[in-house]
């Protein structure tokens, strides 16, 4: 009888301490579900924050994109400019060496002026060139109406000769 009483005792011990430990379980478990439900609060609120930065960022593109296309522009357009400049200045400089090379007896014929002759020598063949070819032209217009052509005449005429040429 004793011995039975003892193994209840002992049993009823053994249920207390499993109850303790499964009390102590479930509160760890209970512990462990808010841990894991605030750490995924804070993922989603990340998540969130990140979904945002990305949505502005989406936004922020195509303005980006316009501005730089407008500031390439403007790039393309001030290097147009400051090539242009730096023509004019070798220009400016090569005629300062002209003049001053012949109002100053003692300067002496350098590279820089040889190169500065030999630009404005160039500069002034390309001047006569366009006036030949401006004559030129004056003078085929002035034939045009001179002899009052029928360019229709001659028009139908030409693909007249290459229908028949063809054939």
């Amino acid at each position: 009888m004793r011995l039975n009483l003892f193994k209840k005792r002992k049993k009823e011990e053994v249920s207390e301490e499993e109850v303790e430990e499964s009390l102590e379980g479930d509160a760890d478990e209970d512990l462990a579900v808010e841990e894991r439900e605030e750490k995924e609060a804070q993922d989603d609120d990340i998540i969130m924050k990140i979904n945002e930065r990305l949505n502005d960022i989406e936004n922020r593109l195509p303005r980006m994109d316009i501005s730089m296309s407008n500031l390439k522009k403007e790039i393309d357009g001030i290097r147009d400019e400051i090539k242009k400049i730096e023509e004019s200045m070798k220009d400016m400089m090569a005629l300062y060496e002209v003049v001053s090379a012949q109002i100053n007896p003692f300067v002496g014929s350098s590279k820089a002026t040889k190169l500065s002759f030999e630009r404005i020598d160039e500069l002034e063949r390309k001047v006569e060139e366009f006036e030949e070819r401006i004559l030129e032209l004056q003078m085929d217009i002035r034939m045009i109406f001179r002899t009052a052509l029928n360019l229709k005449q001659i028009v139908n005429e030409v693909l007249y000769e290459e229908v028949i040429g063809v054939e």
